[in-house]
């Protein structure tokens, strides 16, 4: 980007630049000499600079070294960037880009934007003591290779972003498999777990024949001098990681592929890193001119070529092709590799019976907290009043809610496994019940007590150890809870009166009952809330679910989350007098609180109550 001349800058722009060269002559007591537009076009061409001051700093070997102030049109709010004019080569020394820009602080940090002169003063100095770090010299090869990955970045020849690998990284190396799509690749560590994955992502009409292919870790990080340029260059990291690695590169060349894919996998200072190096077949090799003998086979019958030999043809002095990767493995997906809960949340079961504006989100939120096996069942289709507040949208009107969303969710998330049953709940009871008494958890979102009432009944009787976890909302979503079912403690209908309308609310409502809505159908009633409201219920329940995954409740327990007290009173409600005295009216903002659901003598643990009639209890509808 050619500068801008300082003449279309604003004014006020132009008076921060002086008062910037102002205190960089106080600061270095020198004259800063002004980069005009043709010096910036000179020495940052692809940058958006627009105006710079290069001073001189002498350093500890005697050499005085150049570095330059460089602004874009957004300083003062941008803070400027520092660049060493007098630099060796490239990646001779870290933290210095190809033009000399210096890279100090982290990709997260953040300035002050009140004093950008003081940011600038603090970036000149840290430009002067890092380069004097890197005149030293005991931070070059540490740096190098603890931050490998950004360094080879800068040394590929083209983008990882069409390579994802589902890998492990980490030792030893080994064969794993390579699957290529149209301009895509993926990597993984066998040919049913990979094959698995690429029909999750892309559906199972796709071909998903795999090939061999090597990953290598490597004892340390390479430095940018050890970037292999050849195919042998390739092959002696191979050596030197030892007989694994070889003999893992060895079988790659068997079916002679149009080119091997190597992964290299080393520990840096955050965690492991993988890197590509791609090997072309020798025969796409070949220049115009030669003979048309295939340089595998030469001397030999087609496909009769010794290993040994192969594997010295195809890693001679070719050149390579080195590459990035993202990496797409489980363990990365769902807290990039620091996340301790992942593995059990990988190796857990959920079902969630109902998948509407309640179950919905919260299966969403399951699949991306990385639960490994969801089974969605609902028996309903989405219609239009539903979108609103639906993780699925209009492509899903008149579409069975669990089978879209399961399809969906595959898709994005293709190392899971997400099923759907199209069905009632009480279809699974009976044709399925192996399917519920597997799970490690079973979330019930139906808004429908005969059907809730049923699996209660069931947990109770079969003595089930692992939690059932029910949740609602209240009127308007004023209120929203998650109550878990353990094996210590009450049982759902503890507290839940005989056609299904909770013993304890938050809200009460005015003579006019909950101000529900009613659609111009008989009996077509609803509550008019929107996903804004609805998404403090559903996280709270979602966190919820993750507890009971990660650390099962021993007892029963009721999570409530209640609303502000502005909204309910302009909704025309009020906090119950269940809940004031049991919490008090206290502060008017939302609240969360954790409930005992002690065991009572109910109709299914113990002596029956009376039938009511009371059918006020609201559901999940939608």
């Amino acid at each position: 980007m050619v500068a801008q001349p300082k003449s279309v800058l604003p004014l006020q722009w132009r008076q921060a630049a002086l008062q910037l060269e102002t205190r960089l002559r106080e600061r270095t007591e020198q004259a800063p000499e002004r980069l005009d537009a043709r010096a910036m076009e000179s020495c940052y061409p692809r940058r958006p600079f627009v105006a710079g001051w290069r001073v001189g700093v002498n350093f500890s070997d005697d050499l005085m070294r150049r570095i330059d102030v460089v602004a874009t049109a957004g300083f003062p709010s941008v803070p400027v960037r520092t660049a060493l004019v007098d630099h060796p080569p490239f990646m001779t020394w870290p933290h210095v880009e190809s033009d000399g820009i210096l890279c100090l602080l982290p990709n997260m940090a953040e300035c002050d934007p009140d004093d950008p002169y003081a940011v600038t003063e603090n970036l000149l100095g840290r430009s002067v003591q890092l380069v004097e770090e890197l005149i030293e010299g005991s931070n070059v090869e540490r740096d190098f290779r603890e931050e490998f990955l950004t360094y080879w970045a800068y040394k590929t020849h083209q983008y990882g972003t069409r390579l994802f690998s589902l890998l492990t990284p980490a030792s030893p190396s080994r064969v794993v498999r390579v699957w290529r799509g149209n301009g895509l690749e993926v990597v993984g560590e066998d040919a049913r777990t990979l094959e698995q994955w690429v029909r999750h992502r892309f559906g199972d009409k796709v071909n998903a024949k795999t090939e061999e292919a090597a990953f290598i870790w490597l004892p340390k990080p390479p430095l940018p001098v050890e970037y292999p340029e050849t195919a042998s260059d390739l092959n002696a990291l191979a050596v030197a990681a030892g007989e694994d690695a070889v003999a893992a590169l060895g079988l790659t060349v068997l079916r002679q592929p149009d080119h091997v894919v190597a992964l290299l996998g080393a520990l840096g200072r955050g965690g492991p890193g993988l890197v590509v190096v791609k090997v072309p077949n020798p025969r796409l090799l070949r220049s115009r001119g030669r003979s048309a003998t295939d340089p595998l086979s030469k001397g030999f019958r087609p496909w009769r070529t010794p290993k040994s030999i192969l594997v010295d043809r195809y890693f001679g002095a070719g050149p390579v092709v080195r590459s990035s990767v993202q990496r797409a493995d489980a363990d990365w997906v769902h807290g990039r590799g620091r996340d301790v809960r992942t593995a059990k949340l990988l190796d857990s079961t959920v079902v969630i019976v109902g998948c509407g504006s309640v179950g919905g989100p919260v299966a969403c939120a399951l699949a991306q907290s990385g639960a490994g096996r969801l089974v969605l069942v609902d028996n309903d289709v989405l219609s239009w009043p539903n979108v609103g507040r639906h993780p699925l949208g209009a492509t899903a009107v008149g579409r069975n809610k669990a089978e879209f969303l399961a399809k969906r969710l595959q898709a994005d998330f293709p190392h899971l496994q997400i099923e759907s049953r199209a069905c009632y709940l009480q279809e699974v009871l009976q044709s399925d019940p192996e399917l519920l008494e597997a799970a490690d958890l079973i979330v019930a979102a139906t808004g429908n007590w005969g059907a809730e009432s049923a699996v209660n009944r069931w947990h109770v009787e079969h003595g089930r150890p692992r939690p059932i976890l029910y949740c609602w909302t209240e009127a308007h979503a004023c209120a929203g809870h998650a109550v878990a079912i353990a094996r210590e403690g009450g049982c759902l209908q503890c507290h839940i009166g005989r056609t299904g309308s909770p013993l304890f609310k938050v809200v009460e409502w005015s003579d006019d009952g909950d101000a529900s809505q009613e659609e111009p159908a008989c009996g077509a009633h609803y509550h008019p809330y929107g996903p804004v409201e609805l998404s403090y219920v559903t996280a709270m329940i979602s966190d919820v679910a993750l507890d009971c995954l990660l650390c099962p409740p021993t007892s029963s327990f009721n999570r409530v989350l209640a609303t502000s007290q502005r909204r309910m009173n302009e909704l025309g409600g009020r906090l119950s007098d269940a809940w004031i005295a049991e919490r008090g009216k206290g502060e008017s903002g939302m609240r969360m609180v954790d409930r005992p659901w002690m065991k009572m003598d109910c109709a299914v643990c113990g002596d029956p109550r009376p039938a009511n009639v009371d059918a006020s209890r609201l559901g999940n509808d939608g």
